[in-house]
């Protein structure tokens, strides 16, 4: 399996490493719960370098982009960001991923295979464009911070003011080694950095002596979770189109043609989403299995793609697609587990 390039600094910290993917990442640092704590107090350091990272570059790249994907790539200027859909056919989620643009170039940020699925996928329709996708995953690092403390620690380290730019927008696009754009997460803006690896080395030692406190995928999967925010093979599967998954943000209804924009325009102006992501309160001492169904009225209205433990909320929560009839807040969902049934809440997103 693949190994990040930060990894021997995250096992100085204790790392304990898990399969995501392809790769082994940190699970946790030997405390979870302090993680977790300081997550929603402080500010966490995460080693992301397994999302797949893209530099994609050429005269045509933008157009190409704009004509493959939900979002409007040609308006996308000099240290700004998206985050866009690239659905098949059929209007569903082939991919899901934020884009950042400077210097004539675009750095794609993406779920851990899509390094070698998008590539594959977007070459069967490029014909005369002058457009190069480059993988620089292996050779390169990238960490994230997060947490009410993370604005403060990125500005004594960095220099770097969070409150000047917005969401996905570069804070600085002059940089040559590095992508260092603003990512808001739980509520608090936050910060990740993409590129070269001795430099990214240097910022993770810093941040982390500024207070940053190192977080695993497991303490992310339940800030994730709380947050509401969807996962590659969990809430963002070729099932579901990016209107039930909740990216109506990523979806411009101006922008013209692209692979499945029929599809999900039609969705919308004629009302046709048959399900939207949700939250669910879980009975005490219950988990269940990811793909359990949820009943009401004695019949199927829904899946769950997620289940964590929220320490903050002091109960299992679950993200799940829902029927449209029974997704509002407060309705009761029935689902079977060791042969009992129990009763779950549905909860509006983000989990309060």
């Amino acid at each position: 399996m693949l190994q990040s390039k930060l990894v021997d600094l995250t096992l100085e910290q204790g790392a304990e490493l898990t399969a995501c993917d392809d790769w082994q990442m940190p699970a946790h640092y030997g405390d979870p719960a302090a993680e977790y704590t300081t997550a929603h107090q402080g500010a966490v350091l995460r080693d992301a370098s397994h999302l797949s990272r893209i530099h994609i570059t050429g005269a045509d790249h933008l157009s190409f982009l704009h004509r493959m994907s939900t979002n409007h790539f040609e308006a996308l200027g000099n240290g700004s960001g998206i985050e866009a859909v690239f659905p098949d056919s059929r209007g569903r989620i082939f991919e899901f991923g934020a884009f950042y643009h400077r210097n004539e170039a675009t750095l794609a940020v993406l779920s851990p295979p899509a390094r070698h699925t998008l590539p594959a996928w977007l070459d069967r329709y490029i014909f005369a464009e002058k457009i190069v996708l480059q993988d620089i995953t292996e050779e390169s690092a990238m960490l994230e911070l997060c947490g009410p403390q993370a604005a403060a620690i990125t500005s004594s380290v960095l220099e770097n003011d969070l409150g000047l730019v917005t969401n996905h927008h570069l804070l600085d696009h002059s940089a040559a080694d590095i992508w260092c754009m603003r990512l808001d997460r739980g509520g608090h803006p936050g910060l990740r950095l993409a590129g070269a690896l001795e430099t990214l080395r240097d910022v993770w030692k810093k941040l982390r002596d500024a207070g940053a406190v190192p977080c695993g995928e497991q303490t992310w999967e339940t800030l994730r979770v709380e947050a509401g925010l969807p996962a590659h093979n969990r809430e963002l599967t070729e099932d579901h189109n990016p209107w039930e998954a909740g990216l109506d943000a990523t979806i411009h209804m101006d922008k013209g043609c692209y692979i499945g924009q029929e599809v999900i325009a039609r969705l919308d102006t004629y009302d046709k989403v048959k399900q939207h992501l949700t939250g669910l309160y879980l009975p005490a001492d219950v988990f269940p299995q990811l793909g359990t169904q949820l009943m009401a009225e004695q019949r199927d209205v829904g899946k769950i793609t997620s289940v964590v433990h929220s320490p903050r909320l002091n109960r299992n929560i679950a993200l799940a697609y829902v029927r449209n009839a029974f997704s509002t807040a407060g309705t009761a969902l029935q689902f079977c587990l060791d042969d009992t049934t129990h009763t779950a809440e549905v909860v509006a997103l983000p989990f309060a």
